[in-house]
């Protein structure tokens, strides 16, 4: 289960976290988010069709793992939008090799796919870039004033940029290992690496994301 966001950062005035802190997740977005992809639309026959077992476990697989699968996308570096889409093209492979991925695999096998697909996003010429801050629906609905939501979504918007200054194999690492809480091992199986890769990458990734928080805060500052 993923972690709450805005404790990346320190407090203000206080310091950023070192590599041993912890790195709770960066959005919660999806509550609900129904797949409507051409790729997953079936025609309306004229009698009423029979659903098949595939019909079924592509239904439950979204439904178990959509979230999941959206919340990487969308920190491997797509746009709200991107991520969007890209959650249906994940879907739609699995809807293709379905007979080639065993449930007890299902989950590693997607979130795989969704990291080769932001991949191929991020380098095609008509991928948006990450400039938009995070989602309204990210806002914390608990936050006391426009001021204090204000801060919040500044806040975000930091450490999304932090985020992308990673190396895309540490930021693989981070995403699975820091934010979704996933083991070393789940992970080093995802992303077909040894263990002690994942290790040595995570070091890296919080040594470099906490790096990248301090400048951007530095920066900010001289602005301010």
């Amino acid at each position: 289960m993923a972690r709450p966001l805005l404790q990346l950062l320190p407090p203000p005035g206080g310091t950023a976290c070192d590599s041993d802190a912890t790195y709770p997740n960066l959005t919660n977005r999806v509550q609900s988010f129904e797949v409507d992809s051409p790729a997953l639309a079936r025609p309306v026959p004229s009698v009423p069709r029979a659903r098949t077992a595939l019909d079924q476990r592509i239904e439950a697989s979204v439904h178990n793992h959509l979230a999941l699968v959206w919340r990487v996308l969308r920190r491997s570096g797509l746009s709200a939008a991107d991520a969007d889409d890209a959650a249906q093209d994940v879907f739609w492979v699995l809807t293709q090799r379905a007979s080639q991925v065993p449930l007890r695999a299902e989950r590693s096998f997607l979130l795989s796919t969704a990291l080769h697909i932001a991949s191929d996003r991020r380098r095609s010429s008509w991928s948006r870039r990450v400039t938009e801050p995070l989602a309204p629906e990210l806002s914390d609905p608990l936050a006391a004033s426009p001021e204090q939501a204000l801060e919040q979504q500044q806040r975000r918007e930091l450490l999304d940029t932090a985020l992308g200054m990673l190396e895309s194999d540490e930021r693989a690492v981070f995403i699975l290992t820091e934010l979704e809480e996933l083991s070393r091992e789940d992970t080093a199986s995802i992303l077909g690496i040894a263990a002690g890769t994942v290790a040595s990458r995570l070091r890296r990734a919080r040594d470099d994301f906490s790096a990248a928080v301090q400048r951007l805060q530095r920066l900010r500052r001289r602005l301010s």
